[in-house]
């Protein structure tokens, strides 16, 4: 929950109705086809994110008539990894299913009934570890969790999936990898180990003696795994460019973990050159040869490698050795797109299909086209390589469709447009042959259906965010493919029955055998398709985590909390805003919600299908509570939470658990463009302060002295030192449970994104706000 949207109650969207059409007998028909699986990132390893064997769902077939939220399957964290889909797995104790497969970023990987998408219930869950707060780093690229960043990849034929957990042990990050059974989540191939990497080098970090480590406090695992050589290989790249950083890409015996096999390094006598294209995994072709893709950093052609696309060769099946590099293409302008931030490696590389080409896109918005055979003998020269201006500035993802008139790449100009460029002749065309407005959203997700390379079959996934929104609403869209201004659907023609819930960035929809699965930051996997023509009552609510209503971290609430519960059927899809009761006290029942702690209702400020904001009653104290959902009439099972005697966490602007959220002493936010003084004195708000003197009353505004004050004592710590506490008490113009905090800088302090914490007894806030003091 953001301080706009306590303040202004501005995030709110309009309701609308529809009945549902009949689609049954189309189903029922294509039901027997065969199933598709979806085993890796994007699709396949040339990385094209399409699924060029969809029969089911076309431009006949998607309309909102026919097509729209069949199910919604709620998880414990965001979801950043694409999901996955395998037909026919044996699970334990249930028989053969077609499963999905999930994994959040709090370090859990789910298994989904593909074919029940109104069931709740996972196949089985495991969890992988705890995993370590953004505030551990310091940088807000990622909140409020680092856990399961990256997209597993599966291979069927061994009935696992590997995956990379991300824990925080004795004060530093733990990168693991496991592979678990398909079946039941067990631990398989001798796993899991411990991610250490280390090579020759006398590059940034190294160790004094020639040795460089992988350090991963300055490392994040986002790009997709990959399967090749007998081997999983894992890719690693930095977070924000903050400390000291390389590209690390690392193979592993995929039959036995405890058996490193390969190690490269893209910069070992200098620094930079990250993978992370986007979380797009590395491409691989047909004879196993690896292409990545990297960003900034140092570049020499000789063991340097930054913004360079490189052609990796794997030994023989087996063997231990170094990745050669065979080859690679690096800009003429290299430099300029370093100093400007202007990463090569934003998109990673697709291979097109049936040819020697390769694309790559970088933050510049040129797309390359280059020619795969060129790389195979050192570096290729740059006049080799078709370089189109395809956006103004910016390049995150790409999807391909090879149809009967050739390639047609798509990509999204950020705040622009999604477009379609044909290549011919090997040539990519420099002007789109169609486009679709995304104006408002920064960041898209693509991938493209169709059945083959037939005409009129193709449709174009577009997962978008609201920009200007708190918490960054999401919306899916089907484009035709043919022509990208047809748009043929959206979660918001009827956006009651199909809305998505929050956006989630760079993680792609997985469409297969007729449904679209669609992460959220909303914890939870959203999914569509062709709509049942007999209306039922829907399902029950089910929640699966409560977490602050600030940090969106924690696993105890305290009296007065602001909460945040997620799950699945919680309440309408729109999202709906607090109403006031005939009291003027904030209301305990919305939108055909109500919440329950030990059987009190509970002030609620939102409601929405996958996340209801509600206030916990004074009165409970714990040691545990038990917490219900009802919908519509229809109650959740019962969900035990810890009470403790206060959990603070601090409000963000953009309520998205930390960063900015700190006000200079002239009500401005703070901001490193915007800094305040030593000695000055800052506010921000907060929640969880337990229970106060004089006592709160439930969903009461705050509007008369004297104001309530936490009866535990308020501490704020500004980088490390204790700021004086001014003012810690009830925020006037609010509902009961959100603090206001007044705190004096310490003198002498200065600094760029300074962390901000709050005590209150002896219980630190998960997460920090950012000061800037000049």
């Amino acid at each position: 929950m953001s301080i706009g949207a306590l303040r202004r109650a501005s995030w709110q969207i309009k309701l609308a109705a529809a009945a549902k059409l009949a689609a049954v007998a189309l189903w029922a028909a294509a039901a027997a086809l065969a199933q598709v699986n979806v085993l890796t990132a994007n699709y396949d390893n040339n990385r094209t994110n399409s699924n060029l064997h969809e029969t089911r769902l076309s431009p006949q077939t998607v309309n909102p008539a026919t097509f729209g939220k069949i199910g919604t399957f709620a998880v414990d964290g965001q979801i950043y990894a694409q999901p996955l889909y395998v037909s026919g797995v044996q699970i334990a104790g249930a028989g053969q299913r077609n499963v999905v497969y999930i994994a959040t970023m709090h370090n859990s990987v789910y298994a989904m009934d593909a074919d029940a998408p109104q069931n709740t219930q996972p196949l089985w869950m495991k969890n992988l570890g705890r995993p370590i707060l953004s505030a551990v780093f310091n940088f807000t690229d990622i909140l409020p969790e680092v856990g399961i960043l990256s997209t597993p990849v599966i291979d069927p034929s061994q009935n696992v999936i590997y995956v990379v957990s991300d824990t925080l042990e004795n004060q530093a990050p733990v990168f693991r990898l496991h592979a678990l059974s398909l079946s039941d989540g067990s631990e398989q191939m001798n796993g899991p180990v411990v991610i250490t990497a280390s090579v020759p080098g006398t590059g940034e970090g190294s160790d004094g003696q020639g040795v460089l480590n992988l350090n991963p406090m300055f490392h994040l695992q986002r790009p997709g795994l990959a399967l090749a050589n007998g081997a999983v290989y894992v890719s690693f790249g930095s977070h924000a460019d903050m400390g000291v950083w390389h590209g690390w890409l690392i193979g592993y015996d995929a039959s036995n973990l405890q058996r490193q096999i390969q190690v490269f390094n893209t910069t070992p006598n200098r620094g930079g050159g990250s993978i992370w294209q986007g979380g797009r995994a590395p491409a691989i072709d047909a004879g196993g040869d690896i292409y990545i893709v990297t960003g900034n950093g140092d570049y020499d052609g000789v063991t340097a490698f930054g913004e360079s696309l490189l052609r990796l060769s794997a030994p023989s099946q087996g063997q231990t050795t170094s990745l050669t590099n065979r080859g690679w293409f690096t800009p003429e302008d290299w430099a300029v797109l370093n100093d400007a931030d202007s990463d090569f490696g934003s998109t990673g590389a697709i291979l097109v299909p049936g040819s020697d080409l390769l694309l790559a896109g970088s933050k510049a918005g040129v797309l390359y086209v280059v020619p795969r055979g060129s790389m195979a003998y050192g570096q290729v020269d740059p006049g080799a390589a078709q370089a189109v201006q395809v956006n103004q500035w910016g390049m995150f993802d790409l999807a391909l469709w090879k149809n009967h008139k050739g390639a047609v790449v798509y990509l999204t100009e950020p705040e622009t447009a999604v477009k379609a460029f044909q290549m011919t002749n090997g040539q990519l065309e420099s002007t789109p042959s169609s486009q679709f407005s995304v104006s408002g959203s920064f960041y898209t997700a693509l991938a493209v259906s169709a059945d083959g390379g037939r005409d009129g079959t193709g449709l174009v996934w577009v997962a978008r965010g609201a920009n200007d929104l708190n918490q960054v609403p999401g919306s899916l869209h089907a484009l035709d493919a043919s022509d990208l201004s047809n748009e043929l659907w959206n979660s918001n023609m009827n956006a009651d029955r199909d809305g998505l819930g929050r956006f989630a960035k760079f993680a792609a929809p997985t469409v297969a055998n007729g449904r679209v699965y669609a992460p959220t930051f909303s914890n939870a996997v959203v999914i569509y398709g062709l709509l049942d023509s007999d209306p039922q009552d829907g399902p029950a609510p089910k929640v699966s985590a409560v977490m602050s209503g600030a940090s969106f971290v924690g696993r105890a609430v305290a009296p007065g909390e602001v909460v945040a519960i997620f799950g699945a059927n919680l309440g309408v899809s729109s999202f709906t805003q607090q109403q006031m009761d005939a009291g003027a006290n904030v209301g305990t029942s919305l939108a055909g919600t109500q919440v329950l702690f030990d059987g009190v209702t509970a002030p609620l400020l939102y409601v929405s299908a996958t996340q209801v904001g509600a206030v916990v009653p004074f009165e409970i104290l714990g040691p545990t509570t038990q917490l219900q959902v009802v919908y519509n009439g229809q109650t959740s099972d019962t969900f035990t939470v810890p009470v403790v005697s206060a959990a603070p966490s601090l409000f963000s602007i953009d309520g998205n658990g930390g960063g900015v959220g700190v006000f200079n002493p002239d009500g401005t936010e703070n901001s490193d463009s915007n800094p305040t003084s030593s000695g000055s004195i800052v506010t921000f708000y907060a929640t969880g302060g337990g229970q106060t003197t004089p006592p709160s009353v439930n969903g009461a505004v705050t509007n008369e002295f004297p104001y309530p004050i936490p009866l535990l004592p308020v501490t704020v710590l500004i980088d490390g030192q204790e700021a004086e506490v001014l003012r810690a008490g009830a925020a006037p113009g609010m509902v009961a449970g959100i603090l206001l905090v007044s705190a004096r800088v310490p003198d002498a302090l200065s600094g760029n994104y300074l962390q901000v914490v709050l005590k209150v007894g002896s219980r630190p806030s998960p997460n920090t706000l950012w000061l800037n003091v000049q």
